[in-house]
């Protein structure tokens, strides 16, 4: 009797190793996704542009100056605009692209671009131009 309750016991023990095991690896695929804030971007393109709000013309231009912009890269990747308007995002691989901008005198609203990258892409957006909050690229 003392043996087969041992036995049990071990038996029960790897069931819950066993179980731990197979929770442990369903977490961590997944997670997978969760995790990659961790990871490095993957590719060696470009994608650079110019913001403006023409509703707002200030010297002479309607550059918005630190901007949030924001690419669903992975690891996604946030900038700020400089003073001239301007944004940049590396080490980005060549596919499709959803570019989130927020305004720093509008927090209110989100305005997002839908883009394609390939090698160094430029993009001319302007705020004004979009009462849906969906940017359009402009030639510049």
């Amino acid at each position: 009797m003392f043996k087969f309750k041992k036995l049990l016991r071990s038996k029960q023990l790897r069931l819950v190793l066993g179980i731990v095991i197979a929770v442990t690896v369903f977490a961590l695929l997944t997670l997978q996704p969760s995790l990659a804030f961790r990871a490095r971007p993957q590719g060696d393109s470009l994608l650079y542009g110019k913001l403006a709000d023409t509703r707002r013309i200030h010297d002479g231009h309607g550059v918005v100056a630190n901007a949030k912009v924001t690419i669903n890269s992975i690891p996604p990747q946030t900038t700020r605009t400089d003073n001239q308007g301007q944004f940049w995002f590396k080490g980005l691989r060549d596919v499709h692209y959803v570019l989130k901008i927020e305004l720093p005198y509008d927090r209110s609203n989100v305005y997002s671009l839908s883009t394609n990258v390939h090698g160094q892409t430029g993009e001319f957006l302007d705020i004004s131009n979009d009462e849906r909050h969906n940017l359009h690229e402009m030639d510049y």
